[in-house]
């Protein structure tokens, strides 16, 4: 297992010759890591990942299954572009009173 400063991943290399790699800050607790910080990634037992200086331990299978943080952060990361602020409920309203979206021609 490795932190590819290049591209700011973590691959993860399986004995049977196959890789796992994923974004280093995607993950919660490593957002704004340096990448010394992130290259000390090391194997906790057999299964784990871990970075001591920033006490962030996380399983091979649960990033596998694309658990890159707790609950409430992964909804987080969900809700790009679903902002709630006032102005943009205006502007919907305003477009709803003007009939909504216009129908696509075909």
């Amino acid at each position: 297992m490795r932190f590819e400063a290049a591209s700011a991943r973590v691959i993860v290399d399986f004995t049977n010759g196959a890789c796992f790699m994923f974004p280093a800050r995607a993950l919660e607790g490593l957002q704004d890591a340096t990448a010394q910080q992130l290259a000390e990634v090391e194997l906790l037992g057999e299964t784990g990942l871990h970075w001591e200086s920033l006490d962030v331990d996380y399983t091979i299978s649960g990033l596998m299954n694309g658990i890159f943080g707790s609950r409430i952060f992964m909804e987080a990361q969900r809700k790009g572009g679903q902002s709630r602020s006032p102005a943009k409920a205006a502007a919907s309203r305003a477009n709803g009173a003007k009939g909504g979206r216009p129908r696509k021609i075909p």
